[in-house]
């Protein structure tokens, strides 16, 4: 799995860069690759939150005939279901028999990792190591008093950000207390139509957070709803969202595909209980759409601030929606009746004179309903994973770390 990871991050390397890849995998398979080793870190024991540190030794080897570059990537592995800030680790690298360094940290898909170039060069450049040659480094890592009580133990596993290495090397690291990591549910549940509404109108939607085991999140979390459409060509359905806060509905702002949802203060945890926030899903009165529509919808779950990648979400809830439509008002005409007067004035030739009284016309006008679009927001899903790719591209000079995902070095 690790070499399959590590092709599939030459490929994308490759595209980006516009190298030529068949030549790049065959000249990388031809040659020995390097091989890396963790040293035993001291001090020994579990790693507590503003305590003292370890430090072990990170060596690369070179066993060919030929200089290779290396390219260090930590990563940091099973923390608990709370994403890692950067403040949240202490994180040092230190040149034993290695070039003057510099390190950086990174969150790709929310995840921890560790990076370190020569200082004299730029975030993505690697470290040429010559043949038959080591080189090394001491790395220092410890927990802040900010790490999440909800997180646990985890594993820092040594990789590279190239297919450079025969394999990856790994350390374990324990926490005290509680080195088990707490854990994170949320889910949604059908509840019927809207006061009055039928299911075909207003869907109602109870959203569950709950905390297992220990601990809190050390940061506000906030959730997203995401809709789509059975009908991919649904535009401007004025998709409505709105949520059950301080006893009263107030309409989240989102649009057709996103709405940002309550956010659950700082210090939700296990002793929290669980918590629901009530929804309701509708489409607008001046919907385009013209009939029942299969709709959607999902929940995300992230950190209000700093590294804010969606760490959990709900199952897809499908419902079927239609359009609020104008009810006209029932208009009343009064009957004619006509009325014939006979004339009380004899004369030579007798006549009958009739008059009939005219039509009423109603003054009643159809009466429509009313409703109202969700604002659109500008922390749309779209808007926001652009801003990410972009910011890391630019970071790191169109390195591979983008798109090397965190996953694939399990």
């Amino acid at each position: 799995m690790l070499a399959l990871a590590r092709s599939a991050a030459v490929v994308a390397t490759a595209a980006i860069a516009g190298t030529a890849l068949v030549p790049f995998i065959a000249h990388a398979e031809s040659r020995p690759l390097l091989r890396v080793e963790l040293g035993t870190p001291a001090s020994s024991g579990p790693l507590t939150r503003g305590g003292a540190t370890e430090t072990f030794e990170l060596t690369v080897e070179n066993p060919g005939t030929t200089a290779r570059q290396y390219h260090p990537w930590l990563l940091l592995d099973e923390a608990g279901p709370s994403p890692l800030q950067t403040a949240d680790i202490t994180y040092r690298v230190e040149p034993v028999n290695a070039p003057a360094t510099a390190v950086l940290v990174g969150h790709q898909d929310g995840g921890w990792q560790g990076m370190f170039h020569p200082a004299s060069g730029n975030a993505g450049d690697g470290f040429q190591v010559p043949a038959g040659s080591k080189l090394t480094w001491k790395v220092t890592i410890g927990l802040t008093t900010s790490y999440p009580t909800i997180n646990g133990g985890f594993e820092l596993t040594a990789g590279s950000v190239q297919p450079e290495l025969e394999r990856a090397d790994t350390l374990t690291f324990d926490v005290a207390p509680n080195n088990e990591p707490g854990t994170f549910r949320t889910w949604m549940d059908r509840t019927g139509g809207c006061a009055g509404l039928p299911e075909t109108r207003c869907q109602g939607l109870d959203l569950h957070y709950k905390v297992g085991g220990h601990g809190t999140f050390n940061h506000a979390v906030r959730n997203q709803l995401i809709a789509s459409y059975g009908d991919s060509k649904v535009r401007n359905a004025g998709l409505v969202v709105e949520a059950k806060v301080d006893g009263g509905w107030k309409v989240m702002k989102g649009d057709d595909f996103f709405a940002t949802l309550p956010t659950i203060q700082k210090g939700f945890g296990v002793d929290s209980g669980e918590r629901v926030v009530p929804l309701r899903i509708k489409l607008a009165a001046d919907t385009a759409v013209t009939g029942p529509t299969p709709i959607t919808l999902r929940t995300e779950t992230l950190l209000d601030a700093g590294n804010n990648y969606p760490f959990a979400g709900t199952t897809d809830t499908k419902i079927t929606l239609g359009p609020v439509k104008a009810t006209p008002a029932p208009t009343t005409t009064p009957s004619t009746t006509p009325s014939t007067t006979p004339s009380a004035t004899p004369s030579v030739t007798p006549s009958t004179s009739s008059s009939a009284a005219a039509p009423v016309p109603s003054a009643s006008t159809p009466t429509a309903a009313t409703g109202s679009l969700a604002t659109t927001g500008s922390d749309s899903t779209t808007s926001l994973y652009a801003a990410l790719t972009a910011a890391a591209l630019v970071a790191l000079g169109s390195l591979a770390w983008f798109i090397t995902r965190r996953s694939a070095q399990r």
